[in-house]
């Protein structure tokens, strides 16, 4: 799709508009965090966002810290003031030179100055020695112009004009010799071409076999509800959001199938314009690991497009999360029924994605997802890898938001180099305690059973072998655990040992 033509001074006002509404928020005490200002300034600018926060952060006018709240630096305050504008004008002229092709020849000039381009020099004219020269006797004038039918509709989508060529000037036919005198004129009207002519229909327009372009049929049919993306999916209104991006209702539309749609385009306000390569490479990478793993228990990845101005993915549509479950109960956890049949269903998940070289490493309620029928489902496996730190390309470590750190195990807060299954282990049976107790366990908590009469207590020694502080005592893997588990309960109450019990009712609320 064509960008629309803008001028590098709208850009320039843009980007200053936004650094007045950054000073503003500064002086009002308000929110500068990074997600916030996209939200409320997004849909007052012509380009993306993303765009003018890179421009603004690589030329030194904004800082962020590491809340992701921006602030303006000696040099964006200058430009408030109106300073440095011919500078900031300049600059706008370099960054965005490829998104404003439309702007005026001045424009394009200087901008061609900022690059160190030159246009090419205009076509020498062509010279010919006058004895080469073939004259007519006497030129006769031209014919008046014709105008121009008005167009008629095509169904290609482009106006289709009927042609009319207009009589031919008469020219002296050429000599056999140079030196010979040109013969005279002939009379215009022994022209073959003096008739008039037919109109000619281009074929393609009067062709009433060939089917429309897909173009010219979306044209013609009123836009859907929903934004499109690539063409393929259709994108509704936000249903969630976190600090790495915001979850959007969507629809796959050559299947008619309701998906989720996850933009990550947040993730960059955490790195500088250089790593965002980086970031991009990661992501596809661990996008790519989960979408190979096939299980009732892991939410199915259907599709991605990093490489797109806002970099996303699609995932089955699934409904509400773990800790939209745990708020609601007021503390209490959810009933016992329900945190066993999670927990199973959790433990036999990681264990498939163990076995195929996958861990999590991001274990919280809000990546345990819930289907139709209330089956819990694993989202977001290795988004904390994809923004963990590497000395050796400049990544700083965030932990901020993207991984619980209650959840996480030691090995993974200290960096280990060695992080396996151990590691889910660990948060899993943190997540265990939350569900049936409502609280998260401290060193010197009571026993899951000792907060709730209802759970087991052949639970006990399980959840607490599961969250040792030292990865050596604790489960290694989850083949391990369910062993255990399946011993605890003779009385075979969870089936045995690879037995996974979905539910088929669909969810109440």
């Amino acid at each position: 799709m064509l960008k629309p033509a803008i001028s590098r001074d709208t850009v320039s006002g843009e980007a200053l508009f936004i650094l007045s509404n950054l000073r503003e928020n500064t002086r009002l005490g308000r929110s500068n965090k990074l997600a916030d200002v996209k939200a409320a300034l997004e849909p007052s600018v012509s380009l993306e966002f993303d765009s003018y926060f890179f421009f603004l952060r690589k030329y030194h006018y904004i800082a962020m810290d590491r809340e992701a709240q921006l602030r303006l630096t000696d040099q964006g305050e200058r430009v408030v003031v109106g300073e440095l504008m011919d500078r900031f004008s300049a600059e706008v002229g370099e960054f965005f030179a490829d998104q404003i092709l439309g702007a005026d020849e001045s424009t394009q000039a200087v901008m061609g100055e900022d690059l160190g381009m030159m246009l090419p020099p205009p076509p020498p004219e062509l010279t010919l020695d006058e004895s080469e020269v073939l004259r007519p006797a006497a030129p006769p004038p031209l014919p008046p112009a014709v105008p121009l039918p008005p167009a008629k509709a095509s169904r290609t989508g482009l106006p289709s004009v009927e042609p009319i060529i207009p009589p031919l000037p008469s020219v002296a036919p050429m000599s056999a010799s140079r030196g010979d005198t040109p013969p005279p004129e002939p009379r215009r009207e022994s022209l073959p071409f003096a008739a008039p002519l037919p109109t000619i229909t281009p074929p393609v327009a009067a062709s009433s076999s060939m089917p429309p372009p897909a173009a010219s049929v979306a044209s013609s049919v009123a836009a859907p509800k929903g934004a499109d993306l690539d063409m393929r999916y259709q994108k509704f209104d936000p249903i969630g959001t976190g600090p790495l991006g915001t979850v959007f209702k969507g629809r796959f539309n050559a299947l008619g199938l309701d998906i989720s749609i996850k933009e990550l385009k947040d993730i960059f306000g955490y790195f500088s314009f250089l790593q965002r390569g980086e970031v991009l490479k990661r992501l596809k990478k661990e996008l790519c690991a989960q979408a190979q793993v096939r299980h009732p228990s892991i939410a199915q990845i259907i599709d991605q497009n990093v490489d797109s101005a806002r970099p996303y993915f699609v995932v089955e549509l699934l409904r509400g999360n773990l800790k939209e479950r745990l708020e609601a109960s007021g503390g209490k956890g959810v009933p016992v029924n329900v945190a066993l049949r999670c927990f199973l269903q959790l433990a036999y998940g990681l264990r498939a994605a163990h076995a195929a070289g996958l861990t999590h490493h991001n274990l919280k309620p809000e990546n345990v997802l819930f289907d139709a029928c209330g089956n819990a489902k694993l989202g977001d496996f290795g988004l904390g890898r994809v923004i963990e730190v590497d000395a050796t390309k400049g990544m700083p470590q965030l932990f901020m938001g993207t991984g619980g750190m209650v959840y996480m195990a030691p090995e993974l807060i200290n960096r280990a180099k060695e992080v396996g299954p151990a590691a889910d282990v660990y948060g899993l049976g943190i997540l265990l305690y939350e569900m049936l107790t409502g609280q998260i366990p401290g060193r010197r908590s009571p026993l899951p059973s000792e907060v709730n009469a209802e759970a087991p207590a052949g639970l006990d020694s399980i959840f607490d072998k599961m969250t040792q502080d030292k990865k050596e005592q604790r489960y290694p893997d989850l083949d391990a655990m369910l062993d255990d588990l399946y011993k605890a309960f003779p009385e075979r109450e969870f089936l045995e040992k690879g037995d996974l019990v979905l539910s088929s009712e669909p969810a109440q609320g």
